[in-house]
């Protein structure tokens, strides 16, 4: 809002006052009802009423889930993905907890029918993924967003405890295998976005699960927040948010909800009840932790004009519909109950488990690698063939000696073939080429996810540059005569990348350069990154667009201020100009299958292959795990390789 034109005047606009997000709309009823009760003026509970009235009546009725933005003149979704994590989180949250503090059915029966679509569409145990909620039976996206674990402690408020536990060592695995947990991660748990801004949600979920279960476990969990924090966050004025928890970088903030909500829920945590000043089950939480009193409803004089009224609508009740379960209800005499689920989750994302040795049988490789050379093992390595000593597969038997028969000749073959890569960050650059730079300064870039797709231009995209005005892009561009042809500079922040390309390619922008705006960032200490959309269709964009981060864009900045007529280059690292093209690594994946004795050799696979001759000979293990041959024979080995041929190859 506009202090001085407020928000109709056309003086107050910047572009970015028509839409909100479902949370933001949706996040109010908890404090405005809080403030009508004590001070007896319905006006403010009435409205945070007729906001969320708006919400479940804007709801999609097939599906009953909601969008991620809402326009607040027209009531029409901006955004149409549909999850529990950023944009939607607390409108949830507010629906039951209103129903906790004022005692209203309807919210409680609003969230009821929306817990059920979630579970529904949303929750992929353990994942929560977002979805169109026009056609809810397809995820729109393969990450999620840290906000998210919020609902863990959410469902325990509803009772459901078991996919509650799910999520939560979902999460709690994912924060082993990157300290904390990044800002958005993929489905595979790997960094879709890398910052951490020391958001609380994780251990607020931590909280609620320690108190549903009383399983020490939790407390584990809770001090494994705290040392991350003492030891990757902790700065001399305070603590950090975390730039990049690849990198451990630092960023120069530390938001309130640190302060307001991490320490508050640490500290309930590890305290029992009886040493805390009030009695915490009396008073309900904000989404910021701060703590409203639920004899509000009671003590308090409620205002008759802002009861909801709701249409009856069909809904299954169960046991806990209208209340909070207790422990002894959920797994009575069972205190392993929420390890029993946990387990099977224990080694989700791969760190922490623990070394099986494989099963030994009667048939083994017994090669010796004392006389191969190191480019040989290089080679097999490179093919997916690692070479395994006997003694370190067997390492941890306490069976003693074991003779181990090597009475089989195997065939080892590979079959060479292409295979499809995984989905990297294609680095793109911003070349300079109008004099005085003439293509010597190279200016490293990330690309998008939509767009003009720079990898199949062959000569990448030339043009000026020129810095847009608004200096954001989130609104309509004031330059646009200047802009028309031209390349745009923009900074990153105030709205999606996908809605600043949308109003540069309006004003005829023929591409976009995206900065950040975080002071200091660089290519060299964050991961290069993928600008994605908004969630909807970005196919009407077919602009070349690339991100820059601060310092290589304050270069750019400099010297368009420098020289005011500057001209780029956008394209690929691998084709800037003056470079050398290199060969393109290959992958590969390998077959193997063993051939019997006697085998003929026609079957064996046509083209490149690797055969591996074993000798029929016995390898004995002594107690030093050393190989021996049961023969007075010493060991040798025998590559052969075979190209359409089979000729020994020695590698001595």
């Amino acid at each position: 809002v506009n202090l001085r034109y407020g928000i109709l005047n056309p003086l107050s606009r910047t572009g970015t006052e028509s839409d909100t997000c479902t949370a933001c709309a949706g996040t109010m009823i908890l404090e405005f009802a809080a403030l009508s009760r004590l001070s007896g003026e319905s006006v403010f509970e009435d409205h945070a009423r007729k906001a969320l009235d708006v919400l479940w009546e804007r709801r999609q009725r097939g599906s009953d889930l909601v969008g991620t933005v809402i326009n607040i003149h027209n009531g029409e979704w901006v955004r149409k993905d549909s999850g529990v994590g950023a944009g939607i989180d607390s409108y949830y949250e507010y629906l039951m907890k209103a129903y906790i503090l004022l005692g209203d059915n309807t919210f409680l029966q609003r969230f009821n029918i929306h817990y059920s679509a979630i579970m529904k569409f949303i929750s992929q145990p353990p994942l929560l993924l977002n979805v169109h909620m026009h056609n809810p039976t397809v995820s729109v996206r393969s990450w999620m967003d840290s906000l998210l674990a919020f609902f863990p402690g959410l469902q325990v408020l509803t009772g459901d405890l078991k996919p509650a536990i799910e999520t939560h060592e979902m999460l709690y695995q994912v924060t082993k295998q990157h300290k904390f947990l990044p800002e958005a991660f993929t489905t595979e748990f790997r960094v879709h976005w890398g910052q951490h801004l020391l958001r609380p949600e994780f251990a607020e979920s931590t909280y609620y699960l320690y108190k549903a279960t009383g399983d020490p476990y939790y407390l584990r969990v809770g001090q494994s927040i705290v040392e991350k924090l003492n030891a990757f966050a902790r700065v001399p004025c305070g603590f950090a948010a975390v730039q990049d928890v690849r990198t451990g970088t630092h960023e120069d903030r530390m938001d309130s909800f640190f302060l307001a909500e991490m320490f508050k829920y640490l500290y309930l945590l590890f305290s029992e009840k009886s040493q805390l000043p009030i009695n915490i089950d009396d008073y309900i939480f904000t989404t910021e932790a701060h703590l409203l009193p639920i004899s509000l409803s009671t003590t308090q004089a409620s205002v008759q004009t802002n009861v909801t009224e709701d249409a009856a609508v069909a809904h299954h009740e169960d046991l806990f519909t209208h209340s909070c379960p207790s422990t002894e209800t959920l797994f009575p005499n069972n205190p392993s109950f929420a390890k029993t689920i946990r387990d099977g989750y224990k080694y989700l994302t791969g760190v922490g488990r623990a070394f099986t040795p494989l099963p030994v049988r009667e048939i083994e490789l017994p090669l010796h690698d004392n006389g191969m050379e190191p480019w040989n093992q290089e080679f097999l390595r490179s093919m997916g063939i690692s070479l395994t000593p006997l003694n370190d597969i067997t390492l941890g038997e306490a069976s003693g000696p074991k003779q181990h028969k090597g009475v089989f000749r195997v065939k080892l073959v590979a079959e060479v073939s292409q295979s499809p890569e995984e989905e990297l960050v294609v680095p793109h650059v911003v070349q300079l080429i109008s004099p005085p730079f003439l293509g010597r300064t190279v200016l490293t870039a990330g690309p998008a996810k939509f767009g003009m797709d720079l990898t199949k231009q062959e000569h990448g995209v030339k043009g000026t540059i020129v810095k847009a005005s608004p200096y954001t892009a989130c609104g309509p561009i004031e330059n646009a005569a200047k802009v028309k042809g031209r390349i745009a500079l923009a900074l990153r922040g105030d709205c999606m990348f996908a809605a600043k390309a949308r109003w540069l390619q309006q004003a005829g922008a023929s591409g976009v350069i995206f900065i950040d705006h975080r002071e200091g960032s660089n290519s060299e200490e964050t991961p290069l990154f993928q600008m994605v959309g908004d969630g909807d269709s970005t196919e009407d964009i077919t602009l070349p667009l690339v991100f820059l981060f601060n310092r290589e864009g304050s270069v750019l900045t400099a010297a368009l201020e420098e020289h005011h007529n500057v001209e780029v280059l956008l394209l690929p690292k691998e084709m800037q100009l003056g470079k050398d093209k290199s060969e393109k690594p290959v992958s590969m994946n390998i077959k193997l299958r063993l051939r019997e004795e006697g085998e003929p050799e026609e079957r064996a696979a046509r083209g490149p292959t690797l055969e591996l001759v074993l000798e029929n000979k016995e390898v004995l293990l002594n107690e030093e795990g050393e190989e021996e041959l049961s023969g007075k024979q010493e060991s040798r080995q025998q590559q052969v390789c075979t190209q359409g041929r089979t000729e020994p190859c020695s590698t001595d």
